[in-house]
Order: structure tokens, then sequence, then C-alpha cells
């Protein structure tokens, strides 16, 4: 009966040992098997790595490179729109900065003159008859010159009309500058007259 205790003992040592050895076999053909799996996981990572970097190469130099457009410090103004009737054209173009020590009488009781000045653009250019003005910015070029950029817009009229608008801007803001004026749309500079 010893005998038969130690074959058993003996044949289920085996087993054991042989079931655990198969099971190293699976587990380093199992090793085998995902590092190769991750190797070529690795290349496919690698090669679209390239392709990406390749693509934002190409981009790179298809891609145009642009210069930052030129700004200004700009003026704060307030177009002015007239409900009860706006004051007659002047007899030529022109650009005018009205104050409270100078200023047309129509203009007397329309503005606070305390609080701010008026600008007014009237352009007489035979170009521009029957167009509608609307200030877009006062820019400051340097410290004696201010551009301002208007659009004008084709209306329909009776008569013949030149384009103006008066603008309000903070008192004393734009005494003593000289002034460009330029088309919104094509940066052109316009005639007065």
């Amino acid at each position: 009966m010893k005998f038969a205790k130690l074959i058993f003992y003996s044949l289920f040592v085996l087993v054991i040992a042989a079931g655990c050895s198969k099971e190293k076999e699976e587990t380093k053909k199992e090793v085998i098997t995902e590092s190769k799996e991750n190797g070529s996981e690795k290349e496919q990572n690698n090669e679209k790595q390239a392709e990406a970097e390749n693509k934002e190469t190409e981009s790179k130099e298809e891609a145009e490179v642009y210069v930052a457009e030129e700004t200004f410090e700009e003026i704060a103004f307030q177009n002015v729109n007239w409900f009860f009737g706006s004051p007659e054209r002047q007899p030529k173009g022109g650009i005018w900065v009205f104050t409270e020590e100078k200023h047309a009488g129509e203009l007397e009781e329309t503005f606070e003159w305390e609080k701010e000045d008026v600008l007014l653009v009237q352009i007489n250019d035979p170009a521009y008859i029957n167009h509608e003005m609307t200030i877009k910015g006062l820019q400051i070029i340097d410290e004696k010159t201010v551009k301002i950029v208007v659009s004008l817009e084709s209306k329909e009229a009776k008569g013949d009309t030149v384009p103006r608008r008066y603008v309000t801007v903070e008192k004393d803001t734009l005494i003593g500058k000289s002034f460009l004026l330029e088309d919104e749309k094509t940066g052109e500079a316009i005639k007065l007259n």
C-alpha cells in the first residue's frame, strides 16, 4: 500500500509539473506573440507619426506666411443721425471741426458743446454724388494726423446730393490735427472736390 501511495503521489507530482511546464510554454508563446504584435503596432505608430510629420512639413511648405496689417490707435466717435432736418450742405467739400467756441449758428442747440466737438466731412467729388457716407474709423496716424475711414454706398436720391457725415468726438480730441480720407473697401484716398 505504501508503494501504491508513493506511485500515486509521484504521478500526481508529474501531472502537476507537466501542467505547469505546458503553462510556461503557452506563456512564452503568448509573450512572443504579444511582443510581435506590439512590434507591429509600434511600427504602425511610427509609420503614422512619420506620415503626420511629412504632412505637417508639406503643409508648412504650402502655407502662406502673412504679415500683420498695420494698426492704429482710434478715437472714439458717434455718427450723428438727424431726425428733424439736417443743416444745409457746405458750398464745397471739406473737413470741419466745430468746437464750443467755433461752430455754425444753426448747431448751437444741437450738441453738448461743454463735453464734445463735432467733425463734419463732406465730399463734393462728382464720382460720389448720390452716395451715402458712414464714418467707420478715426485712426491716429501720428500726433498731428488722423485718418478718417469711410464707407460710401450708392443710393437713390431726388436731385444730386453730395455725401456728408457729422460725428461727435470727445472735446479737444481733434484740435490742430490734419486729416486723410480713405475708402474702407479699397483703401484708396478720397478727393473732397
